[in-house]
């Protein structure tokens, strides 16, 4: 098949959403071309391939778009992966979404997922939240693990550390956890532990605490296998509960032992799957006890590296190729 994927300039998400589904079908033989941009000026290009697969982008030029390709005969797969409608008011999505700019964001992206052939979504609960808000053909497909994103061989020398990664909102989590004060204890209790946090910043001032801005997402793989623990706190809120599980997927991968919330689609894995979940005024306890249990730190991370195994998208591209054929029978139809 022939595939175009067009992604919004500088989002994050478009890396599991777009970039590396997109290596894994090239790997099995099909065209492919990720183009990033914000509006596409010529639709000419893109009038003789199977299928357009638009991230995120549901603005009018967009949506005209999509008609445009509709009209010739050409698949629309629009996905999208997060509920902003339920973004607490206080939350950085939900501030983003008030006044007449964010009203006009919801009916825009209420109006592509009526107009694409196939919606989807990295979560069941977010492709029924598709359906319900109109989308006539909504399906699940997860936020898989690229083949490169392995422990490294070498690690520099490193006393015990607990770690985490996430993008800027994830602030707003630890804060409704009210996990800096936990963190900080830890710290006070523990002189040989240090923390690692990777884009979400706790604000915690030890000086055996460090923080890193958001990083390229090749480089994360030797950052987080310097940890010992590693976190994955979320706020139980509506708009955390389409949240995917990538980033234990990741945690796992690395051979890290994690510590997650019950929120989302962490909420049904567990110590198979190399962690442990943690109800919010848990979190301590369970921090605690892996920093002083060595053994079950080990028996976690080969739990993790035995599932994650599994969890890697060329062995999932057969879904992303059915998907993909499904779209165009539609068009063609």
């Amino acid at each position: 098949m022939q595939i175009v994927s067009l992604v919004p300039e500088g989002a994050p998400s478009s890396l599991y959403r777009s970039f590396i589904p997109m290596q894994a079908l090239a790997l099995n033989g099909h065209r492919v071309h990720v183009e990033e941009r914000d509006a596409v000026g010529d639709p000419g290009p893109l009038l003789d391939v199977d299928v357009v697969h638009i991230f995120r982008l549901s603005h009018q030029p967009a949506r005209r778009l999509a008609r445009r390709l509709q009209e010739a005969g050409v698949a629309v797969v629009w996905d999208n992966d997060f509920d902003m409608t339920t973004a607490p008011g206080d939350h950085p999505v939900g501030r983003a979404l008030r006044g007449m700019a964010g009203q006009r964001a919801v009916a825009d992206a209420n109006a592509m997922l009526r107009i694409a052939d196939v919606v989807t979504a990295p979560t069941e609960e977010l492709a029924a939240r598709h359906r319900s808000a109109g989308a006539a053909d909504a399906r699940v497909f997860e936020n898989w693990l690229p083949p490169t994103f392995t422990r490294p061989r070498t690690l520099p020398p490193r006393g015990l550390t607990i770690g985490w990664a996430g993008m800027g909102e994830h602030e707003w989590d630890f804060a409704q956890l009210g996990l800096r004060d936990v963190l900080a204890r830890v710290l006070e209790r523990h002189l040989h532990v240090r923390m690692l946090g990777i884009g979400a910043d706790v604000g915690l001032t030890s000086p055996r605490y460090e923080h890193l801005p958001w990083q390229a997402y090749d480089d994360l793989p030797g950052l987080l296998a310097r940890c010992d623990v590693l976190i994955a706190p979320l706020a139980d809120v509506s708009f955390n509960q389409t949240r995917s599980n990538v980033k234990l997927k990741e945690y796992a991968a690395l051979g890290v032992p994690w510590l997650a919330s019950p929120v989302g689609d962490y909420a049904w894995m567990g110590e198979a799957e190399g962690g442990r979940l943690v109800a919010d005024s848990d979190w301590s306890s369970h921090i605690e006890a892996l920093v002083r249990d060595e053994d079950a730190r080990r028996t976690l991370a080969a739990n993790g590296r035995r599932w994650a195994a599994g969890e890697v998208v060329v062995d999932h591209v057969g879904e992303l190729e059915q998907l993909y054929e499904h779209a165009a029978a539609l068009a063609r139809g």
